[in-house]
């Protein structure tokens, strides 16, 4: 009885959980320019989803991951699940992030119950995934192609066509290198003018694609004016190895050109904060304060969600009562002082004092001292907490310049706000300076 040969099965070395696990560290590290970009400079580019595939490759590889025809459908699949991530968990948490809102899951499970937000960012992530499948089938396409006939073996990115390029040179060669031969033109000393050679040939547009190119390739070299034909550089791989740095230097310009435009966009906005200013004072405050309604020309209001977050009712209105919606805000106001009762920043104080101990809903805590600001104007700095529901927490500074005395209020219904707050009250007290 005879035995059937047993057929011997070629399989790649490596592991597909290694290379899966490195691909995805790979493909997180390339994702970072992405991420910026939209971020920073709220655009998107298909080449950045080009770079995730190719940052996923070498992970794979550096991860010893096994290499077969499998790969390009792992690696457009781990794509999509980081730039799915990316779009809808760790871009939104960075936009809250960069509004100055406390990170959190209520916050960010808030953002998406916004139906204008989670309208927008579902028509994002649509783009994302698109502009996923585009730019990272760059690179799977050419993995393919590479393992159509070598499953197994290495790949690497490669986006020379060696096979078409060899085509042109083998063409370009047979036209061109039998003119040269006929008037032994393969020496500098018995080199030819551009116009003999091209005169040689009944097709002059394609005589000169051929010349130019072989010129080009370094076939073709130029002594005193004239030209010849090196056939010692016909074989060589000089003219691939040109080929391959424009291709590195067009790259090179590319990507610098992308980061130059993260640079620049990250720039503008690390400008954070913004000035107000009239004929008397002028101020700085953060850009993610938003600023408010006031009613009086020489008062400015301003507010900011930071562990709050708006809950509208079935009119698209925040909720009177829920003070849980209230964002925390800041009111800056200046005018003139009656000097006949107030001389110094001691008799506001006292003034003060007087005002919260002669209040209906007293404070249940209540802090004060005396500084000076960075612009050396007296400060009387006041913090003030209600504990019983509504609770609240305030913080006014009074600032003395002569006559002149402006008031910053700070507050908030939600205690975990304080140190934003106050250090946005510091900052702004610090920056609040009279022009006349």
């Amino acid at each position: 009885m005879e035995q059937e040969p047993i057929k011997k099965e070629t399989s790649s070395k490596g592991s597909y959980l290694t290379g899966i696990l490195g691909a995805i560290v790979g493909g997180v590290i390339a994702t970072i320019p992405w991420i910026l970009v939209y971020v920073y400079g709220e655009m998107m580019f298909s080449i950045l989803a080009a770079l995730i595939a190719a940052g996923e490759l070498y992970g794979y590889k550096i991860a010893k991951g096994k290499i077969n025809k499998k790969l390009p459908v792992i690696l457009m699949g781990i794509a999509l699940v980081i730039v799915t991530v990316t779009t809808l968990v760790i871009i939104p948490t960075l936009l809250i992030a960069n509004e100055g809102i406390s990170v959190n899951l209520t916050n960010i499970s808030r953002l998406y119950e916004n139906g204008e937000f989670a309208t927008a960012m579902m028509k994002d992530f649509i783009i994302s995934l698109i502009f996923t499948i585009l730019g990272a089938s760059i690179v799977t396409a050419n993995i393919k192609k590479q393992l159509e006939n070598n499953d197994g073996q290495d790949v690497k990115l490669n986006f020379n066509n060696k096979e078409k390029a060899n085509e042109i040179k083998k063409a370009t060669i047979e036209l061109i290198k039998p003119i040269f031969t006929k008037y032994e033109a393969t020496a500098p000393e018995k080199a030819m003018l551009k116009d003999e050679v091209i005169a040689e040939i009944d097709d002059k547009r394609k005589a000169k694609y051929s010349f130019n190119y072989l010129k080009q390739m370094g076939i073709i070299k130029k002594y005193k004016g004239k030209y010849y034909y090196s056939e010692d550089d016909e074989n060589g791989t000089n003219n691939y190895k040109k080929m391959s740095k424009l291709q590195k230097i067009s790259l090179i310009v590319l990507l610098i050109l992308i980061v130059l435009v993260m640079i620049v966009t990250i720039i503008e906005k690390s400008d954070t904060t913004v000035t107000y200013q009239d004929s008397n004072i002028n101020f700085a405050i953060q850009k993610n304060w938003s600023k408010g309604q006031s009613q009086y020309q020489n008062e400015w209001n301003f507010y900011k969600y930071i562990n709050n977050m708006p809950v509208l009712d079935s009119n698209n209105e925040i909720e009177e009562d829920d003070y849980s919606s209230y964002p925390a805000g800041i009111n800056v106001y200046y005018d003139k002082l009656d000097t006949t009762s107030v001389n110094n920043i001691e008799d506001i104080k006292t003034t003060v004092q007087e005002n919260l101990e002669n209040a209906d809903d007293k404070p249940d805590l209540i802090n004060m001292e005396i500084l000076k600001t960075s612009k050396n104007y007296d400060l009387l700095k006041i913090r003030i907490e209600y504990n019983q529901s509504p609770s609240e927490i305030l913080y006014y500074y009074y600032i003395l310049n002569g006559d002149n005395l402006a008031c910053i209020t700070a507050y908030s219904f939600n205690l975990d706000d304080e140190t934003a707050i106050e250090k946005e009250a510091n900052n702004l007290s610090n920056s609040f300076e009279w022009v006349q």
